[in-house]
């Protein structure tokens, strides 16, 4: 085994094409991290795999929360399980652990198999990879400079947060995110059918891309600013592709009767659920005034664009959709939802501004914070299939991780709330350094017997 790896190393340290060297060494850190799960999400994928297999569909059976995209690939996951695979069992109820799930929402004591976390995340990384090279080439496009687009390929496919939500958490924001960059590259190429097209897919993944949804359209606007009919053609054909990509993705919900089930998940996020408690509803609403007034100044920013004739509207476009992005991630800074995040910071990063990178740095550290939060139970897959833990002595350690230690808080408790803390830190500080001086500028200017106009401009 030493040989093996000892060739490995030197095999990629021989590896002389920067890009090709971040490529390698991303597949091997995804390959190792693949067994690590938080199995509370891994096992209703495991879940909806079953339910498609005895012919209940997505939604015949509970446990599939999501419109259809991500359903439809784990259906695809299941086709090449049976027909590539044999996998036999894919997850087990394990006795020993039941007691964890006592201690929070979102601990399963059934745990999905090595081979199946294998079999699911696989697909995740081949969008993760398809993701990172979508910015790769979005800033060669732009910049020209190729080592310039290498560094946003590292800063997209090395980012913790992509790590953590498909690597361990094993959750589909990336193939939002792969799709919502995309849809820039579409609309620079003049290709306005297939943007709507891939639009469409990315927000019916994860909605937090319809919120960019104002500053594309006024980007097709502004690209064709000087041919009016010509700017309406294409926006009339982003519609179109985006309206015909969602009825082939609810046509097969349509015909089963079942296309309420489809938009559950946002009764359940807005706490207007059945089962929702009253926290839940809180929660819910605040949420909607959060994306309420993200929709405000998305709409507003799509003004300022439009009406903005000097300098490159691609430049425009990336830079408002970092702020959209965002600030639509402020509440909650949860780490899968900052994945839609992460290749507009890592364009602006590599092709703008490098010193964004401590936004990155911070949104990372939060990151691996938080995905390790869950501890032992991370290791519960290769304890229960593969033998390499005691099961008993991870659920004595995170037993021991979850009882208080100070003002009621237990190790878990603090872990996870730093870690939330520093993604939002994280997030906080790109919209300081997007417009930090601005607002310090405003400030100034407003203080009694400030004659701002009369004042040399502040140093950037």
């Amino acid at each position: 085994m030493s040989e093996v790896l000892s060739k490995v190393c030197d095999r990629i340290a021989n590896v002389r094409h920067p890009l090709l060297l971040i490529l390698v060494v991303g597949i091997l850190i995804r390959i190792a991290i693949a067994p690590l799960s938080i199995v509370y999400d891994s096992e209703y994928w495991a879940l909806v795999i079953r339910n498609i297999e005895i012919g209940q569909g997505l939604y015949g059976v509970e446990g599939y929360y999501y419109t259809p995209v991500w359903g439809y690939i784990l259906g695809l996951v299941a086709v090449l399980q049976d027909a590539l695979l044999n996998l036999g069992e894919v997850a087990v109820k394990v006795a020993e652990i039941i007691p964890i799930e006592g201690m929070g929402q979102y601990f399963s004591s059934t745990i999905p198999s090595v081979a199946f976390l294998y079999s699911v995340k696989v697909p995740l990384y081949v969008f993760d990879a398809a993701l990172a090279f979508a910015v790769w080439y979005l800033v060669r496009d732009v910049t020209g400079d190729d080592r310039k687009a290498v560094l946003g390929f590292a800063l997209a496919f090395l980012s913790p947060v992509l790590l953590a939500s498909t690597g361990i958490i094993a959750m589909p924001d990336t193939i939002s995110a792969m799709f919502a960059v995309l849809t820039v590259i579409l609309l620079r190429k003049d290709h306005p059918l297939i943007a709507g097209m891939t639009f469409s897919l990315a927000v019916l993944t994860k909605f937090f891309p319809a919120f960019l949804i104002f500053v594309l359209v006024a980007y097709i606007l502004v690209r064709n600013r000087d041919d009016r009919r010509r700017a309406v053609s294409h926006v009339v054909l982003a519609a179109v592709g985006a309206g015909a990509m969602a009825a082939i993705i609810f046509a097969p919900q349509i015909l089963a009767g079942n296309i309420e089930e489809c938009f559950q998940f946002l009764s359940d996020r807005t706490g207007s659920g059945v089962d929702s408690s009253l926290l839940d509803t809180v929660i819910g609403f605040s949420r909607i005034i959060v994306y309420a007034i993200v929709l405000v100044i998305s709409a507003y920013a799509a003004v300022v664009m439009y009406r903005n004739r000097d300098g490159d509207p691609t430049r425009v476009l990336m830079k408002s959709c970092l702020l959209i992005s965002a600030l639509v991630l402020v509440y909650p800074p949860t780490t899968q939802y900052m994945v839609v995040l992460v290749p507009f910071l890592a364009y602006w990063i590599a092709a703008e501004e490098r010193r964004f990178i401590l936004s990155w740095k911070i949104m990372a550290v939060g990151a691996v914070i938080c995905v390790f939060g869950s501890n032992a139970s991370t290791l519960t897959p290769l304890g229960v299939w593969e033998g390499w833990f005691d099961v008993d002595s991870l659920v004595s350690f995170f037993t021991m991780w979850n009882d208080p230690v100070l003002l009621g808080l237990s190790p878990r408790n603090i872990q996870f709330g730093l870690g939330s803390i520093l993604q939002c830190l994280g997030i906080v500080m790109v919209l300081w350094q997007m417009h930090g001086d601005d607002l310090l500028r405003a400030i100034r200017s407003r203080r009694p017997g400030d004659d701002s106009n009369s004042r040399a401009p502040v140093n950037d």
